[in-house]
């Protein structure tokens, strides 16, 4: 009856288990390089842009900061990461609903609040069907985020994403 490993530390008799760790050590290297080089290739392949509008829906916030988002100003995430440029400011009346004391519902103006409607330019990367801004920021209808200028922060839901005609 054969022995597993021999005196000579060789398996089966035939080969050395030094030279099996060594053969599993090089194709766990070679696997995880490729593996790297995929991903690489995935994130160069994402540096084209196409240029993107969105608009940020900033609900009920009051009119002094509404005032201090502007045209042309650079607007951020909160972490610091690019998020484009503002090309269009539109403010409306802040609006809610109350129901009265017979069950029934009105709409009437919140004083001193408003809706601003930020309309944001991003250069944005594509990669599977979704914009990314400053390829890192996923754009997505419905993401709440807060973003911040060089005057002001407002949390704000994107409500609209559209590529702009190049």
């Amino acid at each position: 009856m054969k022995k597993i490993i021999d005196e000579n530390g060789r398996l089966f008799g035939k080969v050395s288990i030094v030279d099996i760790v060594v053969i599993v050590a090089v194709l766990a290297v070679a696997i995880a390089a490729v593996m790297k080089r995929n991903v690489v290739e995935q994130v160069s392949g994402a540096m084209n842009t196409v240029p993107v509008s969105y608009t940020i829906a900033a609900m009920n916030i009051r009119v002094p900061v509404a005032e201090l988002l502007q045209e042309g100003d650079y607007i951020w995430l909160e972490s610091g990461v690019p998020a484009g440029i503002i090309t269009g400011v539109e403010i409306r009346d802040a609006i809610i609903d109350s129901q009265k004391a017979d069950g029934t519902y009105v709409i009437g103006k919140i004083e001193s609040k408003v809706d601003a409607y930020i309309t944001v330019h991003a250069d944005c990367s594509v990669s599977g069907g979704s914009y990314y801004a400053d390829r890192t920021f996923a754009l997505f209808v419905n993401q709440e985020q807060k973003y911040i200028t060089k005057y002001v922060a407002v949390t704000g839901i994107i409500s609209d994403i559209s590529p702009e005609a190049e």
